[in-house]
């Protein structure tokens, strides 16, 4: 079974997924591209529920392939038909929709601490359970020559105090460094893991991308150069919305990979969980999805998906 934890501590990862009833016809809720799975033969995937019996569910967008999976192997679904019976939700969202009763669980990574002040004030009413691991990284143009960077520069990059490439080894022009809004799960990552008490610079308007994959677009293409610099999670930026024209970037001296981050070489690796509210009875069927993730079909699901399973 998954480690479980009150939702009080969950200080590593969380963020929001919409996984709308399945009992009732939806439509494709997200343009995003998913992941194709790499289905094993050496675990055996028996449905344990019905479609109607699944869980309303929502969570983060970079857990959208997970939950599609997860629908698919616990109730028989095909995979298109699983796709098209999701919606899905910013991290923040998903959060308020599980607080609020409008779903039953969601797969998610860590919340902003102004989304868990809100939902959760006391740490009392929502359980966590870690099912996974993902990572921070930090991407750029790939005609960029920086191929690496140390932690104490990207905390000098996100302070103000290095403002061009020439002083981290490459041209001598401006860093211009994305950032995400403040209650996005990639920022809350971004304040815990990188620059704890430093205090971030605030970015141009049009350097604050609303979704992960504007982000990923505008490094990708900003001003036709290379002078951009922006960070997600791995698993979005490898598999979900992998993108021509980006690379991603060494922290010292270590390529994010399912290989670093599952031996946690790379550094700045965190959590996600599978949330429900702490009151949810024992027999219903979010508990038994949560039951699930931690047998060893639930967590080959995780590994077939794409993801780095606990």
């Amino acid at each position: 079974m998954t480690r479980t934890r009150a939702f009080a501590l969950l200080g590593a990862s969380t963020l929001a997924l919409t996984l709308a009833a399945c009992g009732s016809p939806t439509p494709a809720a997200t343009s995003t591209p998913t992941a194709t799975p790499s289905p094993t033969a050496t675990v055996h995937y028996e449905p344990i529920m019905t479609p109607e019996e699944f869980p309303r569910m929502d969570g983060s967008t970079a857990n959208i392939p997970l939950g599609s999976l997860v629908l698919q192997r616990t109730t028989g679904l095909d995979a298109a038909t699983a796709d098209n019976s999701i919606q899905f939700n910013t991290t923040s969202r998903a959060y308020e929709r599980l607080a609020e009763g409008e779903v039953d669980l969601i797969l998610a990574y860590e919340p902003s601490a102004e989304t868990r002040a809100k939902v959760d004030p006391r740490g009392r009413n929502l359980e966590s359970h870690a099912i996974g691991r993902d990572a921070l990284v930090f991407l750029t143009n790939e005609d960029n020559p920086v191929d690496s960077l140390t932690a104490e520069q990207v905390r000098d990059i996100y302070t103000g105090k290095i403002t061009s490439w020439s002083q981290v080894g490459g041209p001598d022009v401006p860093i211009m460094a994305f950032q995400r809004p403040e209650v996005s799960g990639s920022q809350t990552l971004m304040r815990k893991l990188v620059m704890g008490d430093a205090t971030m610079t605030d970015p141009p308007t049009e350097l604050v991308a609303a979704e992960m994959g504007s982000l990923v677009d505008g490094v990708a293409s900003y001003a036709n150069s290379s002078n951009a610099l922006g960070y997600s999670v791995f698993y979005y930026v490898s598999n979900q919305y992998a993108v021509d024209g980006i690379k991603l970037i060494a922290i010292d001296g270590v390529t994010p990979s399912n290989e670093t981050i599952a031996d946690g070489t790379y550094p700045w690796v965190n959590e996600f969980y599978v949330v429900v509210r702490a009151d949810e009875p024992a027999d219903s069927p979010a508990r038994k999805i949560v039951e699930w993730l931690g047998t060893d079909p639930g967590r080959q699901t995780i590994k077939d998906a794409g993801y780095v399973a606990l």
